[in-house]
């Protein structure tokens, strides 16, 4: 928003305030000053002056802020200024008094586009000098345009979308095109159920082999399995007594060969001493087992 500053009193003022300042207030001829730009204004001369320097623009550096930049809420509200002035050159059935508040209104950068944020508006502006029906009245026309230029730009983009699609060679129309993309969607999905089915049936299939290998591989671990209780009960039953030392090298070297192997380990040692003590009916007496 511009801001002003009196050049009688000194007073900082933004434009919707400086009427109702020389009205009220002053009560001399209007000289403003842009608080921006320190360009100086006389009577009328202001109402002109809508736009200035952004605070981004006057202290940053030179070459940081980009020219010809233009932000979205910028676009929005000169588009509104415009289609006002283009009510007030149009509009031949307007009232004096309907017309020059439309010009007050055009001449302002910062009229809000919202009703009640525009009723507000007028009235901080203009105070009790305006009639609200006028007030009620031109908001109405203004909707009225706003609606027409939101057709037409809806035809116009309908006609560009209609343009392209003949350039690209597509010249169905779009109910055709519309018809056949869902028979394509019901063809797939009749096809989804069969695609199903045969992916259960191959996971039913998958099942099964787990199945039958998880039955091998547990049969050839019992295949592979010694039996450490029978072996030394054998031994011993042929032999009578047996030194510990013959009666381990005997079951290891067993189990080196049932298993495929040709050294023997600390591990194997162990566990042939574990299952040893474990068989109730052998008695170790000295360094010889016997058995009871």
């Amino acid at each position: 928003m511009v801001v002003f500053t009196c050049n009688h009193c000194g007073e900082s003022l933004h434009k919707p305030k400086v009427e109702k300042h020389y009205a009220f207030v002053c009560r001399r001829v209007k000289f403003l000053t842009c608080v921006d730009c320190f360009k100086d204004f006389r009577e009328e001369e202001y109402a002109s002056h809508t736009k200035c320097l952004t605070e981004e623009q006057r202290y940053s550096a030179k070459g940081t802020v980009p020219n010809g930049v233009v932000k979205k809420g910028e676009l929005k509200q000169e588009s509104w200024v415009d289609m006002i002035k283009s009510i007030i050159e149009k509009e031949t059935n307007l009232r004096p008094s309907q017309r020059n508040l439309l010009q007050t209104i055009s001449n302002y950068d910062n009229t809000p586009r919202k009703k009640p944020k525009f009723f507000n508006f007028i009235k901080s502006c203009l105070g009790g000098r305006v009639n609200m029906k006028d007030v009620e009245e031109c908001w109405n026309i203004i909707e009225k345009y706003k609606i027409s230029n939101a057709q037409k730009t809806t035809n116009g983009s309908s006609d560009n979308t209609q343009k392209q699609n003949t350039t690209n060679g597509s010249s169905e129309p779009p109910s055709v095109k519309e018809e056949s993309t869902k028979k394509r969607k019901s063809n797939d999905i009749a096809e989804e159920p069969i695609k199903k089915k045969k992916k259960h049936s191959t996971k039913e299939n998958d099942s099964t082999d787990i199945v039958v290998e998880t039955t091998d591989v547990t049969q050839t671990e019992e295949v592979q399995k010694f039996d450490f209780n029978s072996k030394i009960l054998s031994i011993l039953e042929n032999k009578g007594t047996v030194s510990l030392k013959k009666l381990e090298k005997k079951v290891v070297n067993a189990y080196l060969k049932h298993k495929g192997l040709t050294e023997a380990t600390p591990k194997i040692t162990k566990k042939f001493n574990k299952k040893l003590k474990n068989i109730q009916n052998i008695e170790i007496v000295g360094e010889n087992a016997t058995l009871k």
